[in-house]
């Protein structure tokens, strides 16, 4: 996945980190990400979970 995240995308679970404040928002299945509820930004970094690159599982499917 590319970073940063807009909002919107489809993710996996995990957490995602808005570039802007540093909220961390929990993601428990996958969904779109909505805009940042802190500050309205629409980009995240990703923090851990199946889009993040210290997935600690990469090769699992996620469908």
């Amino acid at each position: 996945m590319a970073e940063p995240v807009p909002s919107g995308s489809d993710v996996s679970a995990g957490t995602y980190v808005c570039t802007e404040c540093d909220y961390e928002l929990g993601v428990q299945s996958t969904t779109h990400l909505p805009p940042c509820p802190r500050c309205g930004n629409n980009e995240y970094r990703t923090g851990s979970g199946g889009d993040s690159v210290h997935d600690p599982y990469p090769d699992r499917s996620t469908s």
